[in-house]
């Protein structure tokens, strides 16, 4: 009697923000190209990317808040001028050191993409 091979795939789902790992494009995942998307990663002041970080995108009394992804990228779909929006990363142990802002082309509705540094410590 001849064996027969089973051929098992299993698909592991980990916590996150899936969102995240899909940098760039134009227009709100509904496809209206209405919202305005924020992307970039948040990097410590070693280069390295930070896993888990807070993204936060403030206008007015509004604020809309992702988490990183292990690689430290993130993406956010908002409603808000990005031109009149303020953009801040945090996690604990790790204090903001900087952000790093590349305007899109004038004209056209584009990504902004905003890369920010974290310092460990207070």
């Amino acid at each position: 009697m001849r064996g027969k091979s089973i051929l098992a795939v299993f698909f592991v789902l980990l916590p996150g923000n899936w969102n995240a790992a899909r940098a760039g494009g134009l227009g709100d995942d509904a496809g209206e190209g209405t919202d305005t998307i924020f992307f970039g990663a948040v990097k410590d002041n070693r280069g390295a990317g930070v896993d888990g970080a807070r993204v936060n995108v403030k206008f007015k009394n509004m604020s809309f808040v992702t988490t990183t992804d292990v690689t430290g990228n993130y993406r956010l779909s908002t409603t808000i001028d990005p031109d009149e929006s303020e953009v801040s990363c945090s996690k604990e142990g790790y204090s903001q050191a900087g952000t790093a802002r590349r305007s899109p082309p004038s004209g056209a509705k584009s990504p902004v993409e905003i890369d920010c540094t974290l310092r460990r410590g207070p």
